[in-house]
């Protein structure tokens, strides 16, 4: 229940006629470098297409510029470009952009979970990519295995990631290099230097950061589009996926979704005469769970509870989802240190506890020491 209640309240949030507006505004202040990039909801809900994805974050991004190779896309995105945001394009914009969570339009949405954890959601085209530590690192070898997928394939796309996002520090921040020397002090062994592999032991890892200072989002991937097979209509919350049981199967024919522009609603379909065609929702784990129910699929009783239409009874669609378990240690420096986000790591326990640092200035002086458990 807490959950949906949370999936209403979102959609009455983004309904709010002042909010809207500024979006508009800010919007005007932006860049949008890729043609295809458009905030007009009436033109790209005018035709079909083969993909509808719904999310412009770190997997949405990726996706719809591969499946634009082939076919026509459509990358919905509720928030705005990270272009022209000096908030989001700028590393030293990191800590600021995480403080600006109370409205719309900004690149990030705070909220508080069940368990009492302040968290942050991207609100932004790149998700995550445009609001996070920038800190990069691939995945173990046992996790892929364990997932089955193709070893070969998966490096080969890590690859085609870090051609464009992914670039070694030219040297560790103060703050860092100290971090790096208490964790092989405290045992965190082996030490490993620089690498992007996954590896227990202590080592430093690439960033999303060039030495420019600039931040490369999930939204950069974008470059790999066709472009002459692709829309991404920016500004445009999905409310709803269309779906279709005449045939006595549900089928997703398309999405419904609202502009913070124009304040309209709109309803884009898929190319019905191919067998091919969906609607992939790369929403996030708060933001696909969110549609499905809103969509009519999940909990039978919860969604009669708040008179939504039932088209698939899924008991556990929207629940289960847990922030990993963390523990933040504030150090207070004794003069100043520059703001900067995560650039090593200790890994332990058979790759399930993370130890991570990061700095920031917070009246002059003070630095922020992060240990986060993952399971």
């Amino acid at each position: 229940m807490e959950i949906l209640l949370f999936v209403i309240s979102c959609l009455l949030h983004f309904s709010n006629h002042q909010l809207l507006s500024s979006s508009a505004e800010a919007t005007q202040k932006l860049e949008y470098p890729f043609p295809f990039m458009t905030f007009d909801a009436e033109k790209a809900a005018a035709r079909t297409y083969d993909y509808i994805v719904v999310g412009g974050g770190t997997a949405g991004c990726p996706l719809a510029a591969t499946l634009s190779q082939h076919y026509s896309v459509l990358l919905l995105e509720r928030g705005d470009s990270p272009y022209g945001n000096p908030d989001t394009e700028d590393i030293s914009g990191f800590f600021k952009v995480l403080g600006d969570v109370s409205e719309f339009p900004y690149a990030a949405q705070g909220f508080v979970s069940e368990e009492g954890v302040q968290l942050v959601r991207g609100r932004v085209l790149g998700g995550g990519t445009a609001i996070n530590g920038a800190f990069y690192s691939r995945a173990s070898s046992e996790f892929i295995r364990n997932m089955e997928w193709d070893e070969k394939l998966v490096n080969e796309s890590y690859e085609w990631v870090e051609k464009l996002n992914v670039f070694q520090p030219e040297k560790l921040s103060r703050w860092n290099s100290a971090f790096k020397d208490a964790l092989l002090e405290a045992g965190v062994l082996p030490y490993h230097g620089y690498t992007l592999d996954h590896l227990e032991g202590t080592k430093i890892s690439g960033l999303t950061i060039d030495s420019t200072g600039r931040r490369h989002t999930s939204a950069d991937l974008l470059q790999y589009a066709n472009p002459d097979n692709i829309v991404v209509l920016l500004n445009a919350t999905a409310t709803r996926i269309l779906l279709d049981s005449s045939s006595g199967m549900i089928k997703a024919i398309g999405v419904e979704f609202m502009s913070s522009i124009d304040k309209i609603s709109y309803k884009v379909l898929i190319n019905q005469l191919s067998h091919w065609s969906e609607v992939i929702l790369s929403a996030g784990p708060i933001g696909s769970p969110q549609l499905l129910l809103l969509s009519g699929i999940g909990p039978s009783e919860q969604l009669e509870e708040l008179n939504i239409t039932i088209f698939l009874d899924l008991n556990n669609v929207g629940k289960g989802i847990k922030d990993p378990p963390r523990t933040t240690i504030i150090i207070k420096s004794p003069e100043t240190l520059e703001s900067y986000p995560v650039q090593v790591v200790g890994i332990l326990k058979n790759s399930q506890v993370y130890i991570e640092s990061e700095s920031y200035s917070i009246q002059e002086n003070a630095t922020l020491s992060t240990y986060r458990n993952y399971h």
